[in-house]
């Protein structure tokens, strides 16, 4: 495949549980490309550089789901330096550039992502950051398609057992996997992908007021524990994430739960394209 080249080129990558977005900046020129998911737990080394090696950036910000930590940090960075020995990279998890995107460099407020995966994450406005959620599907992502679509499925397969009789939900789903029998779930879930499980979660919240108020406390939940965290008091929260922009009658409920526990925060749908945030931390 091609690579992108130029002298002065500026190179935003942010990688999440759905897609990766590629913006490289050549003056007032942005070319946008876009991949497959990239999350750092979940991907080898070969599978990085294989995105990296597409491009020769001057200045590049790479933003993976799953960046934890500094010992994850400093692999996204060598493997960077592999790719692009003179380029400065800066290197760190899509939170970092989604915070970016919708608060700028400096601006205080609370980001709620709801999409594959779920967490939330926040700035003061001296520059301290603070999170909730972020765990991964084993250990968290309450409140994201992955749970609701879980959740969903555990309740309507507790139900199949108890009545003899598959739920009106649970039909949908046989019928969208061209199952026969829900018997081939057992083969289907094991060999699904969070991204495929997670792609379901709309059967699921159809109709469903309690699992979707239930998803929208631990949301709230979280994001009032950012809030107390980062002591901030009528904070701006933007909502993001395939789940919230996809599903209104859902993120009607979590816009209800978030102005519930925390009285005077701001709410607002953010739609923007938070690669952006890499792309401007790669410019920094």
């Amino acid at each position: 495949m091609a690579k992108y080249l130029n002298m002065d080129s500026v190179l935003g990558i942010e990688g999440g549980g759905t897609k990766t977005v590629a913006l490289l900046a050549t003056g007032a020129r942005i070319q946008r490309r876009q991949f497959d998911a990239l999350n750092l737990k979940l991907s080898t080394d070969r599978q990085i550089l294989t995105l990296l090696r597409q491009f020769q950036p001057t200045r590049a910000a790479i933003c993976l789901a799953g960046c934890r930590t500094t010992a994850d940090r400093n692999r996204v960075h060598r493997l960077a330096k592999r790719a692009w020995p003179k380029a400065k990279v800066f290197t760190g998890n899509d939170l970092d550039s989604g915070l970016v995107a919708v608060f700028g460099l400096k601006q205080a407020g609370i980001l709620v992502i709801s999409g594959t995966g779920s967490v939330i994450v926040g700035r003061s406005a001296g520059g301290k950051i603070g999170r909730a959620g972020g765990w991964g599907h084993w250990l968290g992502d309450h409140g994201s398609g992955y749970w609701l679509a879980l959740t969903g499925l555990r309740a309507a397969i507790r139900e199949l057992d108890r009545t003899g009789q598959p739920s009106t939900t649970l039909r949908r789903l046989l019928r969208r996997l061209k199952l026969k029998s829900p018997e081939q779930l057992v083969e289907w879930i094991a060999g699904a992908t969070k991204a495929e499980v997670a792609r379901h979660a709309d059967i699921f919240l159809r109709g469903n007021r309690g699992l979707a108020l239930q998803a929208a406390s631990f949301l709230a939940m979280d994001c009032a524990a950012v809030v107390r965290k980062l002591k901030l008091t009528q904070p701006a929260v933007a909502l993001a994430g395939g789940v919230l922009q996809n599903h209104p009658a859902f993120r009607s409920v979590v816009i209800h739960r978030i102005r519930q526990t925390i009285p005077g925060a701001r709410v607002k749908l953010w739609r923007g394209e938070s690669a952006l945030g890499a792309l401007r931390l790669a410019s920094a």
